[in-house]
């Protein structure tokens, strides 16, 4: 098996050996398609960008090289000189500039006529990642023919959740892979078999039984236990497909290979990055093995063995008086069981002669899933919604039937709340994945009793990395509501949330809780005193819905968020206001002034303290890289929080502490408050990268009041021993 491994590197060279060989630890590569223009016609490259690391310090990118109309490439070091060469928006050509339409694209894809083209060799050097130029031994190495004795068997769903590759060609899970992958997969594949014949007579030379009774048989001897290691070692192959299909992409940040499964969906990646399995990089063979065995210790084997039964959730449990917890599906924003097939294609071939009746069908079945999907319902929203309403509300009933009493049930949710539709009936935001998944919940007989944040989700995941998405579960605390619950009015809903929320969100504040997540956590307490009761009724005798509550708990929100602002001084209420009604835009100096004037504050004042831009009949708020960060505080909060916010971007958790040392303890706690209120504000009207600022300062004010503390502390001891054993000085 052909795998081109090795690379003369000058990086690996000292001055008395010369160049050195490294070993290759990543193939960048890029899809290409040919220029539609009839005056062109070249093999342009259709790459997402051409950026290979912009760690600082080691920064390169790939240079598109045109010459008599073809494409090669060339790595410089240095930031990334031209953006990438296709987008949502279509493709442009490299050689001639021509737009290449998507629709095009796809339908090249699809008559198999989208290729791909090497654009860079990633290398460990003696000093980190190495980037090299293609090499042409290594193009050929990757010319290699499809495997001839067995590849995945599958087609792709037409249309699925989070799926985008079926637009360009790829109609069988196979497609998803290059031939050089297959060919590494299928060959580790058929070792994994031929190997548990070694491990059986090895396992009959140390004494276990020599029998033919299989693992799925409950068996205990030689065969059952090659199987069992088998089983094992399945799982290391489905972990090589993760990291070893065309659908991976190359982390410019981390500098390292990014699996399949950044994040649960399927989409088409332009340059994708193919990793080295015999090296000692992400995605290796040693890799994957670790993460397999370093489970193993933790298996509980002096105690009784664990029982696992798969049931769907929606028929009897044929159980009672258990503890119930559990992660319900995200309505319409996972399609598991398609998703689940990526690896299903592998694990079959791998333990069908082990579990016959578990990989019986070709693949994982799916119209018993949960999930609101229209795809399986010819397009209708409706009917996949109420199919999964229904699915819901069974399956909590079946869990309140089984529950105990004395123990609550407790539901994972990380569905985002700003993840809405828009109500037509009242042009209101609400979450039908929130509001179907409580709706069952109520409906089921449950009340919630609280709101538990778990920091659940990685940080580095693709989607926490690019997006403004959760940091946190929200565990839903759910006790069986009485039978005798009483009815309330509307009114005495909302006094009873504006007596009571405001000290849940208070202390749920002072837990340091992440901005992204009060929203959701809100819901817990707000819920708590909807679901006390077994009707909510409006002045027209009707039943308030789960959105209508979840829309009343959202104002009192906005509410609680608000009167943060009375705590922080006139000139920041000021600017919170111009901030929500125009970002950092100008705006004409008449109407900043008026606003200034019904905030009883100054234009010219906010100007001299150095928070506004204030020329040429133009105001608008300084934005935080005109911002002096270590300079004098201006005693207005929101500037504050702005140097705050960009101290930690461009220094870090030590930046902050300089400003917090300079400002004291008090005055930053004051701008960590209004990062709550900011964050609400840049969230709701979609400006990620500024609601992302305000909730990074927020998740890191712990580590920056810790340095802080520890900074003061060991000043205060230095300033002591100025004075240590001098005369007529106080100890």
């Amino acid at each position: 098996m052909k795998i081109g491994g090795g690379v003369k590197c000058n990086d690996c060279a000292d001055s008395s050996k010369g160049e050195k060989e490294a070993t290759v630890i990543a193939w960048i590569w890029t899809r290409t398609v040919k220029c539609p223009n009839p005056a062109c016609g070249c093999e342009t490259p259709l790459a997402h960008s051409f950026a290979l690391s912009s760690k600082k310090g080691n920064e390169f990118y790939v240079e598109p090289l045109v010459e008599n109309g073809s494409v090669s490439f060339q790595v410089k070091p240095g930031k990334e000189a031209r953006p990438g060469t296709i987008s949502r928006k279509g493709a442009k050509c490299v050689v001639c500039d021509s737009p290449i339409s998507l629709d095009y694209v796809r339908e090249e894809g699809k008559a198999r006529r989208l290729n791909a083209r090497l654009m860079a060799i990633v290398a460990e050097g003696p000093r980190g990642r190495v980037y090299l130029a293609p090499d042409e031994r290594h193009v050929e190495a990757a010319q290699v023919p499809k495997p001839e004795k067995w590849v995945p068997q599958g087609n792709l769903p037409e249309k699925a959740l989070g799926f985008s590759v079926q637009l360009y060609g790829n109609s069988e899970y196979r497609d998803l892979f290059s031939n050089r992958q297959l060919t590494a997969l299928t060959t580790f594949s058929e070792l994994v078999v031929e190997i548990q014949d070694e491990i059986k007579k090895d396992a009959i030379a140390a004494g276990m039984d020599d029998d033919n009774v299989s693992l799925n048989e409950d068996g205990r001897g030689a065969y059952a236990y090659a199987q069992a290691v088998g089983v094992y070692l399945a799982f290391l192959v489905d972990k090589l497909a993760d990291y070893h299909s065309s659908n991976c992409s190359w982390h410019v940040v981390r500098e390292t290979i990014r699996n399949t499964f950044g994040r649960p969906a399927m989409p088409f990646v332009w340059d994708y990055a193919e990793a080295n399995p015999f090296s000692n990089s992400a995605g290796c063979f040693g890799s994957m093995l670790t993460w397999v065995t370093k489970v193993l210790p933790n298996f509980p084997l002096d105690s009784l063995p664990g029982r696992v039964r798969q049931q769907n959730a929606t028929e009897e449990i044929n159980l009672s008086d258990i503890m119930i917890s559990t992660d319900p599906p995200y309505y319409d924003n996972i399609g598991y069981a398609d998703l689940s097939d990526f690896f299903y294609v592998w694990l079959r071939q791998l333990l069908q002669n082990v579990y016959p009746e578990e990989f019986r069908a070709p693949l994982v079945p799916k119209r018993e899933e949960l999930i609101a999907d229209p795809g399986r319902f010819d397009g209708k929203q409706k009917e996949a919604r109420k199919f999964f309403e229904d699915g819901m509300l069974e399956a909590f009933k079946k869990m309140r039937a089984a529950a105990c009493d004395d123990v609550p049930v407790t539901v994972y949710y990380a569905f985002k709340q700003s993840e809405m539709e828009l109500d037509a009936t009242d042009a209101k935001k609400s979450s039908p994945g929130w509001e179907t998944m409580l709706t069952a919940v109520l409906r089921a007989g449950f009340a919630i009793t609280g709101t538990w944040p778990m920091q659940t989700e990685l940080a580095n995941r693709t989607r926490g990395l690019a997006s403004n998405a959760l940091a946190s579960s929200i565990v839903l605390v759910c006790r069986k509501r009485p039978d005798d619950a009483p009815v309330c009015s509307r009114r005495d809903f909302v006094k009873a949330l504006r007596r009571e929320l405001p000290d849940a969100l208070e202390k749920l504040k002072q837990g340091n809780l992440a901005p992204v997540d009060l929203a959701q956590s809100a819901i817990g307490p707000g819920m708590a005193i909807f679901s006390r009761y077994s009707q909510v009724l409006d002045a027209n005798g009707e039943a308030t819905t789960v959105r209508g509550a979840l829309q009343i708990i959202n104002r009192e929100l906005d509410a609680f968020l608000n009167g943060q602002n009375d705590d922080i001084d006139s000139l920041s209420r000021f600017c919170v206001e111009l901030y929500d009604q125009n970002g950092f835009d100008e705006v004409p100096f008449g109407d900043a002034d008026l606003l200034a004037r019904a905030k009883n504050v100054s234009v010219a004042e906010l100007s001299e303290r150095g928070a506004l831009y204030a020329k040429k009949g133009v105001v608008r708020l300084l934005k935080r890289h005109e911002i002096e960060i270590y300079g004098p505080y201006n005693g207005v909060v929101w500037s504050l929080t702005q140097r705050l916010a960009r101290a930690l971007e461009q220094d870090g958790v030590a930046g902050c502490v300089k400003v917090v040392a300079q400002v004291g303890g008090a005055s930053a706690e004051n701008a960590r408050a209004l990062a709550y209120r900011l964050y609400a504000l840049a969230d709701d009207k979609g400006w990620t990268q500024e609601a992302c600022a305000y909730n990074n300062l927020v998740v890191d004010w712990p580590k920056i009041q810790a340095l802080a503390s520890q900074n003061s502390e060991e000043t205060g001891r230095s300033e002591r021993s100025l004075f240590d054993g001098v005369d007529g000085v106080d100890d």
